[in-house]
């Protein structure tokens, strides 16, 4: 049987922590637990990864990276297929936020572990860069989409990307709680519609 290389072995390591913690939180992803949910033995588990807090460093950069390109995807994808001027806008808006919605609706489990991992970056020494890290590039992000739409519309926005960015984020860290905790699509779809409500008034047209 062929070798298995490393870095398959660390993806599926990475695989299973994610799905522990979304199961039980940061707390039940001992390195025991990670390994017997990769079917991997302790030995494999130190081989690929030095410590617990090394696997969960790169576990938040990979979930940050996955959650930048759901996002992306849905912008870039969004600003494509742009009409033109306010209409375009809010129809980029409202379909981006909606396919967000999507993607928590299909995989809360996934949304619960990234904020599990967040927190956990937080309050540990050491990680905290990583938390701040997360955000600026989820505003980094959502700044060039924002670009994007603005330049493929021909509008403008009154206020800098950088600044109206972080009110999609507050949305999206809004939508995501609200179904956590409710499973109520609607309620989502209504922190949408005044988000989208709420961007436009700050659509200039040229």
């Amino acid at each position: 049987m062929a070798r298995m290389p490393v870095e398959k072995r660390r993806d599926l390591l990475l695989d299973a922590a994610f799905r522990v913690i979304a199961r039980g939180g940061v707390d039940a992803a001992t390195t025991r637990a990670i390994s017997a949910e990769a079917d991997m033995t302790l030995s494999t588990f130190h081989y690929v990864f030095a410590s617990r807090e090394e696997l969960l460093t790169a576990l938040v950069q990979r979930g940050t990276d996955n959650e930048i390109s759901v996002i992306a995807e849905a912008l870039t994808a969004a600003a494509e297929d742009l009409v033109g001027g306010f209409d375009g806008v809010r129809v980029m808006l409202r379909e981006s936020l909606f396919g967000y919605i999507d993607g928590v609706v299909a995989n809360p489990e996934r949304e619960q572990a990234m904020i599990s991992l967040n927190q956990y970056a937080r309050q540990t020494t050491g990680l905290a860069w990583l938390g701040a890290e997360m955000y600026h590039r989820y505003y980094a992000a959502i700044a060039d989409g924002l670009a994007l739409a603005a330049a493929q519309a021909h509008v403008e926005w009154s206020r800098p990307v950088e600044e109206l960015a972080p009110l999609v984020v507050a949305a999206t860290d809004g939508i995501t709680l609200a179904y956590l905790n409710t499973r109520d699509r609607a309620i989502c779809d209504r922190i949408a519609d005044a988000t989208v409500t709420l961007l436009l008034g700050h659509v200039v047209r040229r």
